[in-house]
């Protein structure tokens, strides 16, 4: 694996960068077009100027793709809100919703697995605020759990407990999030009718792809 972007030399730096674009994809798969402001970003060139470069094949697609000329111009807030409708909202209908109880039995039932995560959330402080509706298996929640551990990563000053929150993060990311997201991003590639939703999945999972790789490279105390 090879990252690079300009300013960019150290795995930190990396790793917090990838943390902007997570948001970012979070919202996106999170939220209608209307309320995440996609169709602004897409305007604003934010999409084929992504903060971080890889060489990882599923990244290098998705970015190649957004970079191309989008065939919808002006109807792009229409479209990207009809595709959001039928593809990823919360209707549990949907072909592409972003939740992984809809992708992998995890060996036990769906409630309980809820509930495993939720207490995998809490023993880092991370809770859903009351407002929210999502599932804690939804893609949004888990991204934004990633964040949460990456900062704390990134900031924690003891090496044990770095470490302890590295090899979290690994784990939460091989085990829970790429066990059923690949498969997902491959059904928004096939039914999706916009290159946006086809981009942002693929670069989510080259993007968990890149930071596992990252993570899985430190060394401490050495």
């Amino acid at each position: 694996m090879n990252n690079r972007s300009a300013g960019i030399s150290t795995p930190d730096e990396l790793l917090q960068a990838y943390t902007a674009m997570f948001m970012f994809l979070g919202g996106s798969v999170s939220l209608s077009p209307e309320e995440s402001g996609l169709p602004n970003l897409c305007d604003s060139g934010m999409l084929r100027n992504l903060p971080v470069e890889s060489n990882n094949i599923k990244y290098l697609e998705a970015s190649r793709l957004l970079r191309s000329p989008c065939p919808f111009k002006q109807k792009c807030q229409l479209t990207l809100g009809g595709n959001y409708r039928t593809l990823l909202s919360t209707g549990k209908n949907s072909p592409a919703y972003p939740a992984a109880s809809h992708w992998f039995n995890p060996g036990t039932a769906t409630g309980e697995h809820h509930r495993m995560l939720s207490e995998v959330y809490a023993r880092y402080g991370y809770h859903k605020s009351e407002e929210c509706d999502l599932e804690a298996d939804h893609l949004g929640i888990q991204l934004l759990f990633v964040n949460l551990l990456i900062e704390k990563y990134l900031t924690e000053d003891d090496y044990a407990i770095k470490e302890m929150i590295r090899k979290d993060l690994v784990t939460f990311i091989r085990e829970e999030m790429l066990t059923w997201i690949p498969r997902w991003a491959e059904k928004v590639s096939e039914s999706s009718v916009t290159k946006c939703y086809t981009g942002i999945s693929g670069l989510i999972v080259g993007g968990l792809e890149d930071v596992k790789d990252i993570l899985r490279n430190q060394k401490f105390g050495l």
